[in-house]
């Protein structure tokens, strides 16, 4: 359950969302609208591209870090 930390618009300050709960994303005028389940919605600063790479990276994290673990897979960079 890997978690995003992403600033909000109306009320400012960061909010901390569980990627699991994202249902979409969608924008507004000029602003970004995240929708969760049970019809939450928090308006945010970043992109809806921006969202997708936070998502992505924090999903693929753990997995990642299991493969280096196991030795199947081997750090580059």
């Amino acid at each position: 359950m890997p978690f995003i930390k992403l600033n909000r618009i109306n009320k400012g300050g960061a909010i901390v969302l569980n990627t699991t709960q994202v249902v979409f994303i969608e924008v507004e005028g000029k602003s970004t609208t995240v929708h969760l389940g049970a019809n939450l919605l928090f308006s945010v600063e970043e992109s809806p591209e921006a969202i997708a790479a936070m998502v992505e990276k924090a999903e693929a994290a753990p997995i990642k870090a299991a493969l280096l673990e196991s030795g199947v897979g081997r750090a580059t960079g």
